[in-house]
């Protein structure tokens, strides 16, 4: 798992462009690409797209039969969504569990872009009531009107229902924080 998150953070942070802002199609895009093209992984990806819009990325990792036959077994699943200009607005992970040949639902991160602040939200998936969570971390950027970042703030909270507490700001000079383009 460790190195899944490690190849996706890495093909983020290739994604970059120098006037980084928010979360785009083009930008999952990128990602897709970086992640898929490395030839040492032990994981492959696939997508779904509609148009130029990756709907969902499929993860499997890489696992060698008894007779030496690579096999890729399912391992998780994102499902994203867009707004009219292409940034995304809904990320929904799941994993793949073996025991009921499935996939389970983990966790929605929901983004949100105004004119000078953009919020990163996660909620998890309740399986009682079939549903997401209200909110339970919350990352807000503070945006310049020279498409930087100023300032950015984590906020977590331990029950759906409870007040959100500041966990770390910190200011940001002369470098955009955000994995996007503009």
């Amino acid at each position: 798992m460790k190195e899944l998150l490690f190849a996706i953070i890495i093909a983020i942070a290739s994604a970059l462009s120098a006037n980084a802002q928010v979360l785009t199609s083009k930008t999952i895009n990128n990602v897709y690409e970086e992640v898929s093209h490395q030839p040492k992984s032990h994981f492959a990806f696939n997508a779904e797209w509609k148009g130029n819009d990756i709907t969902t990325m499929f993860v499997y990792k890489k696992d060698s039969d008894r007779n030496g036959m690579l096999a890729l077994k399912p391992h998780m699943k994102y499902e994203y969504a867009y707004a009219a200009d292409g940034t995304l607005t809904t990320r929904v992970a799941y994993r793949w569990t073996d025991s009921r040949n499935n996939w389970t639902c983990m966790g929605r991160h929901d983004y949100t872009l105004t004119d000078d602040i953009y919020y990163a939200e996660y909620s998890r998936y309740n399986h009682a009531t079939n549903s997401f969570d209200q909110p339970v971390e919350k990352m807000v950027y503070t945006l310049t009107p020279y498409g930087g970042t100023d300032y950015v703030s984590y906020y977590q909270r331990d029950l759906p229902s409870a007040p959100y507490q500041l966990v770390s700001a910190t200011v940001i000079t002369n470098q955009p924080l955000l994995l996007a383009e503009q």
